[in-house]
């Protein structure tokens, strides 16, 4: 343990190791004698998932890891309202807890040169804030290759641009990150692996990781500075961040508590970016009777490339309706050249013109990719149980369930569906926003 710059998590020059008492950062996350350096050693041993702040005067042991490491990796308390998605936050523990314990049988520091751990950062946050790193942390699950239960090294870094680093394995290689690309780290994530602003971005579905300001914002909807924008994609799960960062080698997340139980399938994929045809890329009001093309940029997150043995994959859509469940579509688009995993991306053109009967009202759009093989149809979120990806949709408008953001001061009422729906750093350096 040692002390730390504040502002990069880096070791302080010269260097300081922490002892009884001691009040600097990294020694301690709150400057004041009753919350100084909480260990009689150095260095420690901390358990991983532990909750307990200690107390030194009763001679009660602090031991607390994860719950201090996650919120200062992913800066949970820099965004516009102090506070950052359930995916990003879980995608972050994931990602941090993989990293420690892959370096389980060796002793580490509490720097950037691995992750920032400062006894007692989970108490500078909210109430708020705590409750969403302990939702975050409590389901224990890690990453591991595709036939074992051994963690992979899942490095991570601050930021990126348009495509994430190499890193030195085959599940940290560079894969497109489109939604960092105006407002991300020219430097890359360098070591590879998951951007903790890129996945604050994905989890806010905007460009900016701070994300947006309230509707009653003068800056909305661009984040508390005035950067960024909306993302036309949003990960509502950890899971669909942590793929599209670790993959090509078909990573899998799985479950401590849970005999390892593997919880990710083999088939499974994510969208980058979808295009409306609008001038501000919202889905339109749509109408019956009439035809709406939409481009869709896919990332094939498998553990396979597509296609393998005389496999057929197509993108297509299924519509809901509360009170009228689902029908699936028929119109779909095959792919027609090799889908590899990871990288490049492929743009599906779809035609949207079966809106069912079933009158005006709020819809759900339910994209989904679909394998054909053998004379077997097999939907990847219904066989393999990976989601489908939603967009809400006003059919025959003005709809009166708007979903769930409403943009305000336009000639007619617009839906904006689906929206809730830097500094290099090696792994463990603070994100920082």
């Amino acid at each position: 343990m040692f002390r730390l710059d504040p502002a990069t998590g880096a070791k302080y020059q010269p260097e300081e190791l922490c002892s009884t008492g001691n009040i600097h950062w990294g020694c301690t996350a709150i400057a004041d004698p009753h919350h100084a350096y909480p260990f009689s050693s150095n260095p420690v041993t901390v358990d991983i998932e532990g909750n307990d702040p200690g107390d030194p005067q009763q001679g009660v042991d602090y031991n607390r890891y994860l719950r201090d490491v996650v919120p200062e990796e992913v800066a949970i308390t820099v965004s516009s309202r102090g506070n950052k998605p359930l995916s990003t936050v879980k995608a972050q523990a994931v990602a941090a807890r993989t990293y420690v314990c892959f370096r389980h049988s060796s002793t580490i520091n509490n720097s950037a040169q691995y992750q920032v751990f400062v006894p007692y950062y989970y108490d500078t946050l909210t109430s708020a804030q705590q409750q969403r790193v302990n939702e975050a942390v409590s389901d224990v699950w890690y990453m591991t290759l595709p036939n074992s239960t051994d963690p992979i090294d899942a490095l991570y870094g601050a930021d990126n641009g348009a495509t994430t680093s190499q890193g030195y394995t085959s599940y940290l290689k560079s894969v497109p990150d489109p939604i960092s690309a105006a407002y991300g780290s020219p430097n890359g994530t360098l070591n590879g692996g998951m951007s903790s602003r890129g996945a604050s971005r994905w989890g806010f579905g905007h460009t900016s990781s701070r994300g947006p300001d309230y509707e009653t914002s003068s800056n909305y909807p661009h984040d508390s500075n005035g950067d960024g924008d909306f993302w036309s994609v949003r990960y509502n799960r950890a899971e669909q961040i942590l793929v599209h960062y670790y993959t090509y080698t078909g990573v899998h997340i799985r479950d401590a508590s849970n005999n390892n139980t593997l919880l990710t399938p083999s088939y499974r994929w994510n969208p980058l970016s979808i295009n409306w045809g609008t001038p501000d890329n919202r889905p339109p009001i749509m109408y019956h009777g009439r035809s709406y093309p939409v481009t869709v940029q896919v990332q094939n997150t498998s553990t396979y490339d597509w296609p393998i043995n005389g496999q057929s994959w197509a993108l297509f859509y299924h519509w809901a309706k509360v009170g009228f469940g689902e029908m699936a579509s028929g119109n779909r688009v095959w792919t027609t050249g090799d889908v590899p995993k990871g990288d490049p991306p492929y743009t599906f053109s779809l035609t949207i013109n079966d809106i069912p009967n079933w009158g005006p009202g709020a819809y759900t759009l339910k994209f989904d990719m679909l394998l054909y093989t053998y004379g077997g149809t097999y939907w990847f979120s219904t066989t393999y149980g990976w989601p489908t990806y939603d967009v809400g949709i006003c059919v025959d408008g003005p709809c009166k369930v708007f979903i769930p953001i409403v943009l305000k001061n336009y000639p007619q009422v617009e839906v904006r569906p689906n929206l809730r729906s830097s500094r290099p750093a090696s792994a463990g350096a603070p994100a920082g926003g």
